[in-house]
């Protein structure tokens, strides 16, 4: 199966038509630089301390709460939350660090979990998906402690920047990401206003860009770890920035710019640590 025939979000894995095609895209993004960068500066951040609990809401593959685990050790506790038994299952069959971990289906928005429960909390690329960000923040306020730190990763795909050697595309991309139609989709930009609104204290905030060079569209749909040019072609029609009648052509333009070195794609990634 093509990525060409995966639906563009993550709110249901477990129905979609390919569930381990959406965990192998996971994977791919998971190693992006800017991922990394981010997860990095997270960790620094969050400066986890042994006997610690960790929160990680929209935990996906767990490999994220792996990493962070190590610093909190075998006295420390994870719990990852996500909607998708498929991840969860991946999670729990991952897990190789000492740190003693549970893995539970969750809803980001009402965590069913006590109140000051938890030293430290994270939620990545979650806050797209949400009907009501604002929601998930006062639930991961109301479950950390005093003095706990939240960290929040998320993509502002408004910053989507396409170049194929067409001006007038690569203007046309740009309006039909400037405007969310059916969920927060630029919510990364506005990560520390939301965090502060939660009543979040000292918020550091930093930002990484992930770049698109070298895309083989004979060897696969989309470049690494994104949606399809496809995809993209499909919301350019219904945000009435590309004819519909074009949309082949549109998507040829994309494949030839790419397989003659002249393709090149853009994705800004914010991300906040705060304290409660």
């Amino acid at each position: 199966m093509s990525t060409d025939d995966l639906p563009s979000g993550y709110q249901q894995v477990d129905s979609s038509a390919d569930p381990d095609a959406l965990l192998e895209a996971m994977e791919v993004t998971a190693a992006w630089p800017a991922t990394v960068d981010l997860r990095s500066w997270e960790r620094d951040r969050l400066a986890l301390a042994g006997g610690e609990r960790l929160l990680d809401v929209g935990c996906g593959l767990g490999e994220a709460a792996r990493a962070l685990a190590v610093d909190l050790g075998a006295t420390g506790e994870v719990l990852g939350l996500d909607t998708s038994t498929a991840m969860l299952a991946r999670a729990r069959t991952d897990w190789d660090v000492e740190c003693p971990a549970h893995f539970a289906l969750g809803d980001a928005m009402a965590l069913g979990v006590p109140s000051g429960s938890f030293d430290a909390a994270r939620a990545e690329r979650v806050l797209q998906w949400l009907p009501d960000p604002r929601s998930a923040l006062t639930e991961l306020a109301r479950v950390l402690r005093a003095g706990g730190r939240v960290s929040l990763i998320d993509t502002d795909w408004g910053s989507l920047r396409l170049d194929i050697g067409d001006e007038a595309l690569t203007s046309a991309v740009q309006r039909t990401m400037a405007v969310e139609r059916h969920r927060p989709s630029r919510v990364g930009r506005r990560l520390a206003d939301l965090a502060e609104a939660a009543g979040f204290r000292d918020v550091e905030t930093t930002q990484a860009t992930q770049v698109w060079s070298d895309w083989d569209p004979d060897r696969s749909p989309a470049p690494d770890g994104c949606f399809s040019m496809r995809d993209l072609a499909d919301d350019m029609v219904e945000a009435g920035e590309l004819d519909a009648a074009d949309l082949e052509g549109f998507v040829a333009a994309a494949q030839d710019a790419a397989r003659n070195g002249r393709f090149t794609m853009s994705l800004t990634m914010h991300a906040v640590v705060g304290t409660r």
